[in-house]
């Protein structure tokens, strides 16, 4: 059950948006893989205060940094000041407080309200261990077999319809609860060879919670549709109510 409150956390908090913009001082572009939600990557930083002092290097350690984009798993201001890099890419941001340490701090290293400004060095990058899937391939991979699980919320099922075949169970209420029934339906449901594609309205809570899926519960061959149902609406493709 705590992998599932993990994935649960992680669902919601990494859709925060964030009012201050963080800013790149200097970017030199990477010819490599470019950064995309999900992609585990590994990197070399510097941190520095304002005034110049460095609080940390993993330079000096030795030791690359691995973190996985869009789950928190760094400050905010990473998330936001590494979009779109690739892979042999280096940039310099400068973070505001409030998605940085805001005011706590770090300890000694770190002031309450500081401005932080990192150098990264993206290393290296590793897609998702989930694949996507783009609506104009369901009708095949649906010949093929795979398994299609609608997880929006009845109603949201009822105004718009499902794709035909779907199976249907919600993952998280209006208020974004765990529904805890959804990994006993998936058991019961789905055969540990099968091909499984989520289906959520956008296809980002999809992503995520198949993300979530991989990384904690170490589920195979999950799916997620790219765009969820409205793009599958916005294409003109059909759905059964």
């Amino acid at each position: 059950m705590n992998n599932l409150i993990y994935i649960f956390v992680f669902l919601f908090i990494s859709n925060l948006s964030f009012a201050n913009e963080v800013e790149i001082l200097s970017d030199i572009p990477g010819n490599g893989l470019k950064i995309e939600e999900h992609y585990k990557v590994t990197v070399n930083y510097r941190g520095f205060l304002e005034n110049g002092i460095e609080f940390d290097s993993s330079f000096k350690r030795n030791q690359p940094f691995v973190f996985q984009i869009g789950l928190r798993q760094v400050i905010p201001g990473w998330e936001i000041g590494l979009k779109n890099i690739r892979v042999g890419g280096k940039r310099k941001i400068k973070i505001p407080p409030n998605l940085a340490y805001g005011t706590k701090g770090v300890g000694e290293l770190i002031p309450p309200n500081s401005t932080l400004i990192f150098e990264i060095e993206i290393i290296d990058a590793k897609t998702p261990g989930y694949k996507k899937v783009f609506p104009y391939q369901l009708s095949n991979k649906k010949k093929d077999g795979f398994k299609i699980i609608d997880i929006r919320t009845l109603e949201e099922r009822e105004e718009t319809g499902v794709i035909k075949g779907s199976l249907e169970m919600t993952a998280f209420d209006n208020l974004g609860n765990f529904n805890s029934e959804f990994v006993k339906f998936f058991e019961k449901k789905i055969k540990p060879k099968d091909h499984v594609i989520f289906v959520s309205k956008k296809g980002d809570i999809s992503s995520i919670l198949a993300n979530g899926f991989v990384e904690q519960l170490g589920k195979k061959n999950i799916y997620t549709l790219v765009g969820g149902i409205d793009k599958w609406i916005l294409e003109g493709r059909k759905l059964k109510k």
